[in-house]
């Protein structure tokens, strides 16, 4: 049987009541048996019998000491008083009280210790257990944040990289229409969103229908008057519960994605109802919603066509805007270069022709072969990508041709970095004078 006699506070109570008896009684008893003519200890100075409570005192504190002490007395009372004691046996009344007051000093002193050890042991229990809290959610964080880094390692969040993505998955359909392409747009948004539960709807007139097209995970019906969809059509973009757009109260959905042509015409919605904790980033939002508006434009024309002739000037026109319309809202770097040939030569028509076989992976191009004019839209790019581009074009032509491009009299007319008015865009997005 466990004794807990280094743990006071565990002992059950019927054993410290027998303890009690038990020192009480030696106490009582102990003196008589080896010292019958003076078990008192009147006469030596220190009245061992005493020892016995003061134990009891120190053990379980004021009340049981006060309760042993009271007991012994009464005990060597009543000894006294029936002759079992020798006559000579006295009863020192004022060491007794002393001793009494001494015991009752130990046992407050016990109490006092007692209470001052309880509440430390709270407070190391509330620690300890805080740290502990603490601990797991380190491990936690730090164990996601390695699978984060694991997952990211090998997979760069570009929006280069996603648009180019977009353009391949979408423009590779044989039917460009919502409902062929939705699992493959919701697929996109969930490799580059990290999305986990989401669904890809129509929309018609600004409304939701159901069911969906696509879904990720297990979703609800959606809730037509949730405030992060009524956000969603009233600003015409992307909303997420970050945004200080949803004001209406709180909503199921963590981001409302509008796929959106550059006329702001909705054709379907992404609604996200649980996305991983670091993609409510703001570069991760805003990589979502420029691969919406080119889910959008994917949709709405049919023509894919990077390198694009003078009939298909009106696309070109769109892509511009919506160029446009992202270095305005997105501050995404853009330019527009106008590149054309004053006088017209074998030499620089080889070169014009390099310059649409060696186009970059976003840029698009209007090319005018007659006239060679050529004009050039640089998604993604900040003023000094676009010098260097120049300086590769000046590098191609000296290699190809073994003279720079003013020697072969081919001009860049026009470098304009986006955003720009709307009535600017389409004058300059000409290919004659």
């Amino acid at each position: 049987m466990k004794t807990h006699f280094f743990r006071p506070r565990e002992v059950p109570e019927l054993q410290t009541w027998a303890e009690v008896i038990i020192f009480t009684t030696l106490a009582l008893g102990l003196p008589v048996l080896f010292n019958a003519e003076d078990p008192f200890w009147t006469q030596g100075g220190f009245s061992w019998p005493v020892l016995g409570p003061l134990l009891v005192a120190l053990r379980y504190g004021f009340s049981k000491g006060f309760i042993s002490i009271l007991t012994l007395l009464v005990g060597q009372l009543l000894l006294l008083q029936s002759d079992i004691l020798a006559p000579q046996s006295e009863f020192n009344i004022n060491a007794m009280i002393g001793y009494t007051i001494v015991i009752m000093i130990a046992g407050e002193f016990r109490d006092v210790w007692e209470r001052t050890n309880q509440q430390q042991t709270i407070q190391l229990e509330y620690v300890s257990d805080r740290l502990e809290k603490f601990t797991r959610q380190y491990h936690l964080i730090s164990s996601s944040h390695d699978r984060i880094e694991q997952m990211l390692a090998g997979h760069t969040l570009s929006l280069r990289e996603s648009l180019q993505a977009v353009r391949a998955s979408i423009g590779q359909l044989k039917e460009r229409r919502l409902d062929s392409a939705a699992q493959v747009i919701i697929n996109l948004f969930v490799e580059y969103g990290a999305l986990e539960k989401a669904g890809l709807y129509k929309v018609e007139n600004n409304n939701i229908v159901e069911p969906p097209l696509a879904v990720i995970g297990k979703m609800t019906s959606p809730i037509t008057s949730d405030p992060l969809i009524l956000a969603m059509f009233e600003e015409k973009e992307l909303v997420s519960v970050k945004s200080s757009k949803v004001y209406l109260g709180s909503s199921k959905y963590h981001i409302a994605i509008p796929l959106i042509d550059v006329n702001d015409t909705i054709y379907g919605a992404i609604l996200v109802e649980k996305v991983q904790f670091f993609a409510l980033k703001e570069n991760t939002l805003t990589l979502l919603a420029v691969m919406a508006g080119h889910v959008g434009d994917l949709l709405r024309h049919e023509i894919t066509n990077p390198i694009m002739t003078s009939e298909e000037s009106p696309y070109f026109v769109r892509q511009v805007k919506r160029a446009n319309k992202e270095a305005k809202r997105y501050k995404i770097p853009a330019h527009l270069l106008k590149v054309k040939t004053l006088n017209i030569t074998n030499e620089s028509r080889r070169l014009m022709e390099y310059l649409t076989e060696a186009r970059r992976g976003l840029d698009i191009y209007l090319y005018d072969d007659e006239k060679q004019t050529l004009l050039i839209l640089m998604p993604l790019t900040d003023e000094l990508e676009k010098d260097g581009f120049i300086t590769r074009i000046n590098g191609w032509s000296k290699e190809r041709t073994g003279k720079n491009l003013a020697e072969l009299d081919i001009v860049i007319e026009q470098q304009i970095a986006l955003p720009i008015s709307k009535d600017a865009i389409k004058p300059l997005v000409t290919l004659h004078d």
